[in-house]
């Protein structure tokens, strides 16, 4: 309180004796409230001052801290904040590659015009699938440590001439074709051994139920009559001598591979049989899985033929490079356009990634 201030108040004190009344009362009420006043703020200058020593107390252990720990001539070391970004653990990139039907042709009239498909338009196609293959893997090393991929050539790269119709309508001869196949496969490994920091690259392959030698599907005795097993062995000559390549080549239905730990199951689909039930492939796919699970348990199986996307947490069907087709419009196939697949499994999750690559 100033001298004014305390002057005043004296002055009030002194006149209060002279009033009777309410006159009285009132300057008794305006002296009271200057007092209330001056309390609180006696109150917030002492809070004010003992947050000031503590202040004051800190800086002052702070410097002597420093006194005491530096060197002269040098600064004091702080150590930096660890980030809390986890760490990433491995994985594996996964191409599944089936269903080109290279040398079918799809007129857009067969199909009220939503697909049309010949040998250009097979190339373009997997030009853009080799395009984003590089992609795919930066994206996956966002949270993955990917140095090695899968390539899965899964059949059905030819069309072949198992029905009378696909004389007439294919662009090739089941021997071109597989010339033509084997040419777009070595272009595309190549690609994905040319993305940065890929160490390792299998492939694995599958013999599709069309490129076959034979009018009716073989069993034992399948690869023996195949196309494409010729076309995959050519293949794998071509990168006999890279080091960094190793090819699995498969004879029978199914071919296994241990991929970060999981095992997982490779096979083209067509020992699987859709019958048009209400509940699409799911009913009939888990339950022939459930079959061979009972022989040899697999962790993930992978699988194409239907031509269809679908991602189940134990299997995934792959879609297909031709796309929708008058086969598929005659069986009342759910119309999907052209893909590829992309997976990640990962060494701790599994198969954490499973998606369509698009290619139109």
């Amino acid at each position: 309180m100033s001298n004014d201030d305390l002057a005043k108040l004296l002055g009030d004190v002194q006149a209060l004796a002279a009033l009777d009344g309410d006159d009285k009362i009132n300057l008794i009420r305006k002296l009271e409230t200057s007092v209330a006043s001056e309390r609180r703020l006696r109150k917030t200058a002492d809070l004010k001052w003992k947050q000031a020593e503590k202040d004051l107390d800190n800086a002052t252990r702070k410097i002597e801290f420093y006194e005491e720990t530096t060197v002269p001539g040098k600064k004091l070391s702080v150590p930096k904040a660890k980030s809390r970004r986890p760490k990433k653990g491995k994985a594996t990139a996964l191409f599944c590659l089936c269903d080109w039907h290279s040398e079918e042709t799809v007129d857009p009239d067969t199909v009220k015009g939503m697909n049309a498909y010949d040998l250009d338009i097979c190339k373009k196609r997997l030009e853009k699938l080799w395009d984003k293959c590089g992609f795919l893997v930066e994206d996956a090393r966002s949270i993955s440590d990917v140095r090695d991929a899968v390539v899965w050539l899964g059949g059905d790269h030819i069309t072949g001439y198992i029905h009378d119709e696909l004389v007439e309508g294919n662009s090739l001869s089941p021997t071109e074709a597989s010339l033509f196949f084997q040419a777009q496969a070595e272009t595309g490994i190549s690609r994905i051994l040319s993305i940065d920091g890929i160490d390792r690259v299998t492939v694995l392959t599958s013999n599709g139920n069309h490129g076959r030698t034979t009018s009716r599907p073989r069993i034992s005795t399948g690869w023996k009559n195949s196309y494409e097993w010729m076309a995959y062995n050519n293949i794998e000559r071509v990168f006999r001598d890279d080091p960094r390549v190793q090819f699995q080549i498969a004879r029978g239905y199914h071919n296994w591979l241990d991929i970060q730990g999981h095992a997982c199951r490779f096979h083209h689909g067509d020992h699987m049989k859709y019958g048009g039930g209400v509940g699409g492939l799911t009913i009939p796919v888990n339950k022939k899985i459930s079959q061979w699970d009972k022989a040899t348990p697999a962790r993930y199986d992978f699988f194409g033929h239907f031509h269809q996307f679908i991602w189940n947490w134990k299997w995934v069907s792959c879609g297909c490079l031709i796309g929708y087709n008058a086969y598929a419009l005659s069986i009342g196939a759910d119309p999907q356009p052209p893909t590829q697949t992309f997976c990640v499994i990962d060494k701790d999750r599994g198969l954490v990634k499973a998606m369509p690559i698009f290619v139109e």
